[in-house]
This record gives C-alpha cells, structure tokens and sequence, in this order.
C-alpha cells in the first residue's frame, strides 16, 4: 500500500486503538490515534486524513461529529464506524453522517484489517474515474 495514506483511530478503549494500530501499520499506513473526540477534532484540523476509524460513543466530540468536520474539511476522506450500538439503518446514516462502512464491537481485527483496504481501494478506483 502507498505509504503516504493517513488514517484516524478514535476510540476511548486504548486496547482497540492499539489493536487496530497493529493491523494497520505492517501494511505501511500512516496511523494517528486519539482517545477522544475532542483531541482527534484537534488533529482534524491540523493533519490531512484519508481514513476516519472511529466509535460513536467517545469523550467530547462524538463520532458523527467527527465524520462530518474531516468531510467538510476532506470531502474525498473515508470513514468507518465501529461501535457497540445497533446501527438499525445503515443507509440512512451513510447518507447523513457520510459512513463509508461500519463494523458491529466486538470486531474481527483482521476483517477490519480488509475493509480499510477494500474502502481506500473502492474510494481510489471512484476517484480514477473522475
């Protein structure tokens, strides 16, 4: 994978963050972690992110939020929920928030782990085609 794409892990369970780090970095990503949404609003701004990994329950800021400030600052960056909470209408939610994909806790790191390449990779063939 291209060494230059970014990606935000947020999620206040610093053992999920860890645990994504560990799947993410071998395949050569730029991974930033934050615990909270507050910091990782922070980092939004100040860094360009490809990727948005987050929970929807985290201190501060939540995860919607967060989705919504990295695409009105990034409109061609990603994000991925993971959370405990039933997503009853996924589509809708996509529509809203901009969810690019979503995984139910507790997660399968390694299906994780395919869905980051499988969505940088959905989103890189979209944008060739612009």
């Amino acid at each position: 994978m291209d060494n230059k794409i970014r990606i935000l892990v947020v999620d206040n369970e610093p053992r999920i963050c860890h645990s994504i780090v560990a799947v993410l970095v071998p395949d050569r990503y730029m991974v930033d972690v934050s615990f909270s949404g507050t910091d990782a609003m922070q980092m939004i701004k100040q860094n360009d992110y490809h990727l948005l990994i987050t929970d929807i329950d985290v201190p501060g800021i939540d995860g919607l939020e967060l989705i919504q400030k990295l695409k009105k600052q990034n409109p061609d960056a990603e994000a991925i929920i993971i959370t405990g909470n039933t997503i009853v209408d996924v589509a809708t939610w996509s529509l809203i928030y901009g969810i690019d994909n979503h995984l139910k806790k507790p997660f399968d790191i390694i299906k994780l782990g395919e869905m980051v390449k499988q969505t940088l990779c959905d989103h890189k063939m979209l944008l060739d085609k612009m």
